[in-house]
């Protein structure tokens, strides 16, 4: 059986019909072909098999279009104080009653919302499960990703064509760092909190299970923290550990509120610090680096390496949680497809790149490091690194 069908039959098994109900038993990525009508023994018909899949793929625009259009329209706001019909909910947001439908029951066909029909009348209901995702305000929203799409991601996307063309070279010929604006730096940080708790379950577990400073008073610095979120998380699980933030002055702000929220405002400083100018302060014992060095070019990774080796302790480490290619000839785990298109999506937006691990190898031994343990996380590699021969390699 393909990976295709598997993933159609999972999202056939996930449903459960029933006269006028349909509910979801998980909240996977629904499949829209099924592939188990289409044919693959000859050569027309594997065309034709291969159009359905092609086309797929073309349709993916359809989901944020339609998900951050209710957003912006207020949809998911209304529903998480009730369920409503399409007309109760067009009538409270002053939009078209037939166009409303039409967007619910797109929501509907994703998986966002549940929906009902019980005495000719049909109701939507927004999930629990993705009201925190959905509404302004919550640690693992995901409204600042919503905005960073509008502000920067759907026009740069439209222009990934010229950046293949001409790359992401300034006028000197160099090849640029991501350029994003510090409001769409704030969105997207703070839409993208939810990477982090799994991130910090895998970081904590493998930090456990060697022994790794247990017990012990230890020093986080998180670089480029953005709201702080992986070291807090860090700090919940390690009482006895102290962590400091470095970022813009707006970014800090957002930390430093997230520290309150989370109860370890007294075991956190964010400090303003432009971490590309000033040292880095005391020597400390881990050093984080979640999704930052996508952002970079291969020099200014490197610069940053070896500011991270000035300030790292005999036996300390340095955490990289970032997409990393792991098998450059047969880029075929989940981990390494979506770093190759998230390299993409650097590209689009202006510069950056998903680097592979031998480069990552590379850039280690020219600053005095080497790797420990790459460890697998959703979405990402966690790159541990220690200095050249103070720790056994674990991978």
């Amino acid at each position: 059986m393909t990976e295709q069908s598997v993933s159609t039959t999972t999202a056939t098994h996930g449903h459960t019909r029933a006269t006028g109900v349909s509910a979801r038993r998980d909240n996977s990525v629904r499949s829209l072909v099924d592939y188990n009508y289409l044919s693959a023994t000859t050569g027309e018909r594997k065309t034709i098999r291969a159009a359905h899949q092609l086309y797929e793929h073309l349709i993916s625009l359809w989901a944020p279009a339609i998900i951050e259009t209710a957003h912006d329209l207020g949809v998911f706001a209304w529903l998480a104080e009730r369920s409503g019909t399409a007309e109760q909910l067009a009538d409270g947001l002053k939009t078209d009653r037939r166009a409303t439908r039409v967007l619910l029951d797109g929501l509907f066909a994703y998986g966002v919302l549940e929906r009902s029909a019980a005495g000719g009348e049909v109701r939507y209901t927004l999930p629990e499960d993705f009201r925190h995702a959905l509404l302004p305000g919550g640690t693992f929203s995901l409204v600042g990703k919503m905005a960073h799409d509008r502000h920067v991601a759907w026009a740069a996307w439209n222009n990934l064509g010229d950046a293949v063309r001409h790359g992401t070279r300034d006028q000197s010929g160099n090849d640029r760092t991501n350029q994003i604006s510090e409001t769409d730096y704030e969105d997207l940080t703070s839409g993208i909190n939810f990477w982090a708790p799994p991130i910090v379950d895998v970081l904590a577990s493998y930090l456990t299970e060697s022994g790794w400073k247990q017990n012990e008073t230890a020093s986080v610095l998180d670089v480029g923290c953005g709201t702080g979120l992986y070291s807090q998380l860090l700090l919940e699980r390690f009482p006895s550990w102290t962590a400091e933030g470095i970022d813009a002055p707006r970014i800090i702000r957002l930390a430093d509120r997230q520290a309150e929220r989370l109860g370890v405002a007294d075991r956190f400083t964010g400090t303003v610090r432009d971490f590309w100018q000033h040292g880095w302060g005391e020597i400390v014992d881990l050093i984080l680096f979640a999704n930052i060095f996508h952002l970079q070019t291969a020099d200014s990774v490197q610069k940053l390496m070896r500011s991270a080796a000035d300030v790292l302790a005999a036996d300390g480490l340095i955490c990289i949680a970032d997409q990393i290619v792991v098998d450059e000839a047969h880029p075929t785990t989940a981990q390494d497809r979506f770093a190759l298109l998230f390299a993409a999506s650097m590209l689009a937006t202006g510069g950056g790149d998903a680097y592979a691990l031998s480069e990552y190898d590379q850039w280690l031994a020219e600053a005095g490091l080497e790797r420990v343990a790459v460890l697998e996380a959703p979405m990402h590699r966690l790159l541990l690194v220690g200095h050249a021969g103070r720790h056994p390699r674990t991978d």
